[in-house]
């Protein structure tokens, strides 16, 4: 077994263990309603060392598929540790409320907005870097399956659009396309993996 199938394995292991946490605070934390409360808050809550551990595991999932890929696509996989910067920053800053309008934000809050944004802004522009840097020695797949992680956050660009940073409320349903990102960009980690596995 290569170093990039270890890598490959590490990946999946560490996106699986993210969902199931996740998974897991859907029911140990009910008042974070899914449709309209956003994953980060789950840190708010009294079980929110699980969800810092969550973000850990989120963390490892791109950084572990970066390095899978870095022998089919080397520079073009930077993107992924980036991402995967960001995912470990938001899991020691915390975020505000979602009810916490902009203009009333914390520094902290503020912090773990950047950090957020950086990993789900910025995994559909690494996938498809990596796709297109790795196509050469395992095709155009992951290329074209980073469309889904792409659809995934204009869907919440759209939904998040809504609220006009007055903050979050029940009428605007970002929780789940803030979820449907997760899923996605974990199922091209999950492909990548599998590619690389195959290769």
């Amino acid at each position: 077994m290569t170093g990039a199938d270890v890598a490959a394995i590490t990946a999946i292991v560490a996106g699986m263990f993210c969902v199931v946490l996740i998974g897991i605070l859907h029911f140990v934390e009910p008042e974070y309603d899914p449709s309209w409360r956003m994953i980060s808050e789950y840190s708010l809550g009294s079980h929110g060392w699980l969800m810092r551990v969550g973000f850990i595991a989120m963390a490892v999932s791109p950084a572990a598929i970066g390095i899978a890929l870095w022998p089919f696509g080397g520079a073009w996989t930077v993107g992924l540790a980036i991402v995967a910067a960001g995912a470990i920053g938001a899991a020691f800053v915390d975020a505000d409320s979602i009810m916490t309008p902009r203009a009333a934000a914390t520094r902290v809050g503020r912090a773990h907005t950047v950090l957020g944004s950086v990993l789900l802004i910025g995994f559909p522009v690494a996938a498809l870097m990596a796709g297109l840097g790795s196509a050469d020695g395992l095709g155009w797949t992951l290329a074209l399956a980073s469309a889904l992680p792409w659809a995934t956050l204009l869907w919440f660009l759209r939904v998040s659009s809504s609220a006009h940073g007055q903050g979050g409320s029940p009428a605007v349903r970002v929780g789940w396309p803030d979820r449907a990102c997760l899923v996605a960009y974990l199922a091209w980690v999950v492909l990548a993996a599998a590619a690389v596995l195959s290769s």
